[in-house]
């Protein structure tokens, strides 16, 4: 496509004045920490601009808490990429560290495996920020986030198996792993650290707060595939929505563009019913307040980090969009 499709995105943009602060800071613990040992892999890191995405999907939080969060996103983009070579190349010891991962996480006990198969640097970077994280959390919070590491590993499994057999996913297939493999539950759990809070059992278990994670998890995931699908397309990976659209409903590729440009904006309004409902009901708690806004910011958040951070060609990128009054 040479004109780059516009999606609906009607949240204000911020980022934390901290940005530029923690950007430093996160080249410097990358480097500690040998992940930045790759030819090339200090420019592409500084591009990225890992830093900026967590200080617009937490812009209220504070220097440390940022250097934090963004210490989680780094340490996954790395286990991220790891895994799909890995579990392609090698697939038995990589599935038996992403059971190790886990196991990190819930005994703070890293097997050998996982350095021998990730690396010292990941394993020792995984560890650390999960010892930061631990003080903040209570016991219910922590198996939660767990459950949500765990889910996504599974995902990132189901992929490389995939790629490893050239199987394409079916599309309510992909739409519900898609979910996992793009971590965004993990994450999100991350926002009550962020500010010091936990979530009350009554917002946890409310279905709107339920509906509202997942679309925007969905919103997240959908405009990472309509940046992403050129860059896909050209190694011959089929985990997109775009591809799935394609194939099963028989779309020119414009075609599969639009209709994933419409699933994200449908997604976008049904965020917002769950939004709004939930802010009526939770106006007076403010750890409740947090928890929602944090999302909204999310969406926003991701859609000018992914337009700023360097990782797409600028033709690549659909932009925002805002309702007609």
């Amino acid at each position: 496509m040479s004109v780059a499709p516009s999606v609906l995105c009607p949240f204000q943009p911020r980022i934390s004045p901290h940005a530029d602060a923690v950007q430093r800071w996160s080249l410097q613990w990358a480097t500690r920490h040998g992940l930045l040992d790759r030819p090339g892999a200090r420019q592409a890191f500084a591009k990225a601009r890992f830093a900026n995405l967590m200080a617009r999907a937490h812009p209220d939080a504070g220097e440390p808490e940022l250097r934090l969060a963004t210490a989680w996103l780094i340490s996954i983009f790395v286990l991220d990429d790891l895994l799909e070579r890995a579990l392609v190349r090698d697939p038995e010891p990589a599935r038996a560290a992403v059971a190790e991962v886990v196991r990190l996480l819930r005994d703070q006990q890293p097997a050998p495996i996982l350095a021998t198969t990730l690396g010292r640097p990941l394993a020792t970077a995984l560890g650390e920020v999960w010892r930061r994280t631990e003080p903040r959390v209570g016991a219910a919070w922590r198996e939660r986030f767990v459950g949500h590491v765990a889910d996504y590993l599974a995902g990132t499994v189901w992929e490389a198996g995939n790629r490893a057999a050239d199987r394409p996913p079916l599309l309510e297939e992909y739409r519900r792993m898609r979910h996992q493999s793009a971590a965004t539950d993990m994450f999100f759990d991350l926002i009550e650290p962020m500010h010091g809070v936990e979530l009350p059992a009554d917002l946890l278990g409310d279905p709107d707060f339920d509906a509202a994670r997942r679309t925007a998890g969905t919103v997240i995931g959908i405009f990472n595939d309509l940046i992403s699908w050129p860059k896909e397309a050209a190694v011959g990976d089929h985990h997109n929505i775009v591809f799935a659209l394609q194939r099963e409903h028989r779309l020119s590729l414009d075609e599969a563009v639009q209709a994933a440009v419409a699933e994200h904006d449908e997604q976008v309004i049904a965020f917002q019913v769950a939004r709004d409902r939930l802010e009526t009901r939770h106006w007076a708690d403010q750890a409740a307040i947090i928890g929602i806004t944090d999302l909204v910011h999310w969406i926003r958040g991701n859609l000018d980090w992914s337009m700023e951070s360097g990782r797409y060609a600028p033709a690549e990128l659909p932009g925002p969009r805002r309702p007609l009054d």
